[in-house]
């Protein structure tokens, strides 16, 4: 009886890990990518975008702004994301992003438990790390391709202990060169 009880449990909690694990899945690469992207062709110079931030309990949206300034050095990228959300708050995060071979980078930035890692797969790059929200550690899973060759998409799932709690959804556009 003891046997079929602890077998029981072991598939319960079988079930349960791969039921929680795949609510934080990894997004996938929409179907609308259109070539590859490389990081540091796209993002050198000025980047304008519309975010919204959906949390996966209660519906509810927070919308915002991004303007960012890159630059390429040849070995980092350096993203500066300054963001104006709808209720006025604004926020500026820095994002250094150091290419470590081909299609590949580990990067900081401010709110950044550790290191994130960046890697190119198949037309998309993915970016997975750790932030600080709020005195609380959430994991970051996004996914980010070229829709045009001027137009970035940039999904995100948002999770903590393998539940997701969110999910940000930013379309980018290189701003026109200055001239």
């Amino acid at each position: 009886m003891q046997i079929l009880f602890r077998l029981r449990a072991a598939l319960a909690l079988l079930f349960l890990a791969a039921t929680v694990g795949a609510c934080a899945s990894p997004p996938p690469v929409p179907d609308n990518a259109t070539t590859p992207l490389v990081l540091e062709s796209f993002f050198p110079g000025r980047t304008v975008g519309e975010g919204v931030f959906t949390n996966s309990w209660t519906g509810s949206q927070r919308k915002f702004d991004v303007v960012i300034e890159g630059s390429w050095d040849g070995r980092t990228l350096t993203l500066v994301e300054d963001f104006v959300f709808a209720d006025g708050e604004k926020d500026r995060k820095t994002w250094k992003l150091e290419q470590t071979g081909p299609g590949t980078y580990v990067g900081t930035r401010e709110d950044v438990v550790g290191q994130a890692r960046a890697w190119t797969d198949g037309k998309a790059v993915r970016l997975e790390y750790a932030v600080k929200l709020g005195g609380v550690t959430v994991d970051f899973s996004d996914v980010l391709v070229l829709t045009a060759p001027d137009a970035l998409l940039n999904n995100a799932v948002v999770g903590k202990w393998g539940l997701r709690v969110g999910r940000v959804q930013l379309v980018l556009r290189r701003a026109p060169a200055a001239g």
